[in-house]
């Protein structure tokens, strides 16, 4: 079952809805001020919420069904999930021709290091960031932020706009 958020919040003239799994992401969790967590409350401004349990027939129903109104669907499972589940891009393109789509995996959808976890602070370490931020002799410190996230995200923006631009362009 669908759990929507009484309130339709809308972005730069998007409603953006946020799927977590059931108690959503540990982010909600995580340096709580006055009964607020900062970091999720900045990152999740102006989404509507809702909880999909997508290993069952009837949560990827529900997801289809958003796929058809939609615009975009940003996804970040590991390479294989959505196929798993019969929801291939090609499949929810199907549903909806239209469909903008931006995966974003630790090593991407098809590499050689596709089916390995990852997260932020191991693709600052592969790149070779990490390195340049420590002392010499000492353990490579983080950056003040998660700038392997950000950067992901932002370049996924970028491309997401691009794609939204060349379908309105192009019909």
């Amino acid at each position: 079952v669908a759990q929507f958020a009484a309130e339709k919040a809308i972005d730069l003239g998007a409603r953006v809805i946020k799927i977590e799994a059931k108690g959503g992401e540990n982010l909600r969790r995580r340096s709580v001020v006055g009964g607020a967590a900062l970091p999720f409350a900045m990152l999740n401004s102006n989404k509507t919420f809702a909880t999909l349990n997508l290993k069952t027939e009837r949560g990827r129903e529900l997801l289809r069904a958003m796929v058809k109104k939609g615009d975009v669907l940003v996804e970040n499972f590991r390479p294989g999930t959505l196929e798993g589940w019969g929801m291939s891009p090609q499949e929810l393109h199907q549903l909806n021709p239209g469909l903008v789509m931006l995966r974003i995996s630790g090593y991407g959808q098809t590499g050689p290091y596709r089916d390995l976890p990852g997260f932020g602070a191991i693709g600052e370490a592969m790149g070779g960031l990490r390195h340049l931020t420590g002392e010499p002799g000492r353990v490579p410190v983080r950056v003040g932020m998660s700038i392997g996230d950000t950067l992901a995200a932002l370049h996924g923006t970028i491309g997401v706009l691009t794609a939204l631009y060349h379908r309105k362009v192009n019909g």
